[in-house]
């Protein structure tokens, strides 16, 4: 069972997990995108909770998805995790000093057009985040914090088809609270398990 989550921890994962990003495509194919992997420790209760936001049901992509903050890198984006932080600012309010960012994973292909960099980070202990978040709702329907033992477990990580409409040929889902995780975000959720040494890593032919 996984209680807090520490910088050693993620620092060790990102190690292990450093070959294990999809396989090398045509990069001028896809835009490219970075998501926010934010763990938050309860100290008091000795558990961690991952930061998670359900997209509006009426945007133009990803609608009404479960989703890490994130987005598509903008031109005056200097680099990926510029464009994670910037993305975090504005779709949830939360700014670069309340989390500390340990690295990031290889690059993930996705079935919509995007090739992803996900940067894994722990909120600030000392951090009054909670009284600053504010989901954009332009963009974000709400913002909730499933337990990280149960988004890594692997019994909760299932193996199917996609969606009738996604490109994708296979793909992970976990269902949380009647919530479906499935595409890209299931996908680094299963990876972070893997780099975690809670189970094998997944395969690399979703799309």
């Amino acid at each position: 069972m996984i209680k807090t989550i520490s910088k050693t921890d993620l620092e060790k994962c990102i190690y292990r997990v450093r070959n294990a990003g999809d396989k090398e495509r045509s990069d001028d194919k896809y835009n490219e995108a970075s998501v926010l992997v934010l763990f938050i420790n309860d100290k008091v209760k000795k558990n961690s909770s991952i930061l998670m936001i359900k997209r509006k049901d009426n945007l133009r992509k990803h609608a009404g998805q479960i989703a890490f903050p994130g987005g598509r890198k903008e031109k005056e984006d200097l680099n990926l995790e510029e464009t994670a932080r910037r993305e975090t600012e504005e779709e949830i309010n939360i700014y670069g000093e309340h989390y500390s960012i340990v690295g990031k994973f290889p690059k993930f292909f996705t079935g919509t057009g995007y090739v992803v960099t996900p940067f894994l980070g722990i909120i600030n202990s000392n951090s009054n985040w909670r009284k600053l978040l504010k989901p954009n709702l332009g963009e974000v329907e709400q913002v909730f914090f499933p337990p990280t033992d149960f988004l890594l477990s692997p019994k909760y990580q299932l193996r199917e088809k996609p969606p009738i409409n996604s490109s994708m040929s296979m793909t992970w889902t976990i269902n949380y609270n009647n919530k479906n995780i499935w595409g890209l975000t299931a996908r680094v959720l299963v990876t972070i398990s893997a780099g975690l040494g809670l189970r094998e890593f997944p395969p690399c032919d979703d799309i």
